[in-house]
């Protein structure tokens, strides 16, 4: 169980000005990784692909030794509902739904809002939002709304999470709380995460760390190619 990358490529605009350089990399099942590097160094375009919401220009991605991208949209949608949870840096939660409600997007598209709903109230206890489980978006401070997303990512306990800068819009406090959350997580459920970050700390936090520079991965993670 891996999610492997072969020669991944990929490449922006008219003309093409190419963001990845033929990385070759495996995140192993239940491991902790980050990705880290400078600004522009292809940290969140790697995590898009890796997590399936974005192609590569060329090279290939298998995830449990599937090419994802050979599969029916139903079945690619089913994968990325049950298998994956997906954190960022803007919370993206639907206005017209309320905290709760957000939290159980995934269960409710599968039909399983009930089963779960006591998880996700869980879940909220424990981020300290249950307060808030009724409220709208707009009635919920930044930390607060980006809570909820991270407990949504969670809802269903995944295979694989894959965080985008997840502490970005949060103060140091409550950053440290889901970086600890997250290290919880991967050693009690066995949940692979793959973590952007720019903090070198939050970085160091993860079990082995990626570190991209012009979206070539460096010597630094020699491990990190097959």
């Amino acid at each position: 169980m891996s999610i492997t990358g072969k020669n991944i490529r990929k490449s922006f605009g008219d003309p093409s000005i190419e963001v990845l350089h033929g990385l070759d990399l495996i995140i192993n099942d239940g491991e902790f990784v980050s990705i880290s590097g400078r600004s522009g160094s292809g940290k969140s375009t790697l995590l898009y692909i890796l997590s399936t919401l974005d192609k590569p220009s060329s090279g290939e991605i298998e995830i449990d030794g599937l090419n994802p991208y050979e599969l029916s949209s139903h079945d690619l949608h089913e994968y990325r509902n049950k298998s994956v949870g997906f954190i960022f840096q803007f919370h993206y939660l639907l206005p017209e739904l309320t905290a709760l409600e957000n939290v159980l997007l995934g269960p409710r598209n599968l039909g399983l809002q009930e089963e779960y709903k006591k998880r996700a109230i869980e879940l909220m206890e424990e981020f300290e939002i249950g307060d808030q489980a009724y409220k709208f978006p707009s009635q919920m401070s930044g930390g607060q709304q980006q809570r909820v997303a991270i407990a949504r990512a969670l809802i269903m306990k995944p295979q694989y999470i894959f965080a985008d800068e997840p502490t970005g819009n949060l103060d140091s406090i409550t950053g440290l709380k889901v970086m600890k959350f997250l290290q919880k997580i991967n050693k009690e459920d066995g949940t692979a995460i793959v973590l952007v970050t720019h903090e070198p700390d939050y970085a160091a936090m993860a079990e082995r760390e990626i570190y991209l520079i012009d979206g070539k991965i460096a010597s630094r993670d020699l491990d990190a190619h097959v």
